[in-house]
């Protein structure tokens, strides 16, 4: 697989990712699952290292910019994502042990099977309201931050079990709980996904992943890594700035794009992988 292929991957998806809020893990995993040969572990360091690169910078320019966020209800969503990130981080291995167990040589497949089925249907839904409901006006004034913490628990563990930032989902929920149009919707879901994927890799550090799996190989060097990151940092600067000055109407257009597409990719991994579990 070509390098170039790897980072214009990773340009597209936090280019959207920092424009409409999504982060962009939710279109790296299934895109790298389905073109490249990095290892699980390789292609969820790469989705987080890079997503929370965009997502810190993106949100560092908005607060250049003193672009209104809603702190509150943000930093409740972050620390239910949180806990529900630790709480995601231990269902989904002792499912991975169970499935390793009972398929050693096909049990990887499954897992990637699963996360890709879970984000095309999740994905469906969301855009599913965005079509549909949000345009008929369905939105809610959300006061109760109990209610914000149990979503962000609940939106912790889906994003962690997923092995994605979350972002699309967090943009749905801004908008369906809170009433905020696409682009406010935006920049507070990037704010979650900071603490979300800063949580993450302590909890690589925690629990060893760098110790139990090769970081950089002849697959991810260390200069394409390095390399990554400084393309989300320009993403995430790019991204921010067309936020701000862009009409919120085409945000949306670009945000229902994106999960289309999303939902294009993961479909293609579900047949692609099953025909391969099927032989």
């Amino acid at each position: 697989m070509h390098f170039s292929i790897v980072i214009i991957v990773i340009c597209v998806a936090t280019s959207l990712g920092s424009l409409c809020g999504i982060g962009g893990g939710v279109i790296i995993k299934p895109v790298l699952d389905a073109v490249s040969s990095f290892s699980k572990f390789q292609i969820a360091l790469i989705s987080t290292s890079c997503v929370l690169t965009t997502c810190s910078t993106s949100v560092i320019k908005h607060l250049i910019y003193r672009t209104k966020v809603n702190l509150k209800e943000s930093l409740v969503l972050a620390v239910g994502g949180i806990l529900g990130g630790i709480a995601g981080t231990y269902f989904f291995n002792f499912i991975r042990d169970i499935i390793n167990d009972s398929y050693p040589e096909t049990g990887k497949d499954i897992i990637t099977l699963i996360q890709n089925a879970g984000i095309g249907f999740l994905i469906f839904l969301v855009l599913l309201y965005m079509l549909t409901l949000k345009k008929k006006g369905v939105s809610y004034h959300l006061n109760s931050l109990l209610v914000v913490g149990i979503i962000g628990v609940f939106l912790g563990m889906i994003s962690v079990f997923l092995d994605i930032g979350g972002g699309a989902i967090n943009v749905c929920i801004f908008i369906l709980l809170f009433s905020m149009n696409v682009k406010s919707a935006a920049v507070n879901s990037l704010l979650v996904i900071v603490f979300s994927q800063i949580t993450k890799l302590i909890q690589y550090v925690i629990m060893g992943n760098f110790k139990d799996n090769v970081t950089f190989d002849d697959t991810l060097t260390w200069w394409l890594f390095v390399i990554l990151i400084i393309t989300s940092v320009i993403t995430g600067i790019i991204g921010s700035h067309f936020n701000k000055k862009i009409d919120a109407s085409y945000i949306d257009l670009a945000y229902d794009g994106s999960l289309v597409g999303i939902i294009l990719i993961a479909g293609y991994n579900v047949v692609n992988i099953s025909i391969k579990l099927a032989k």
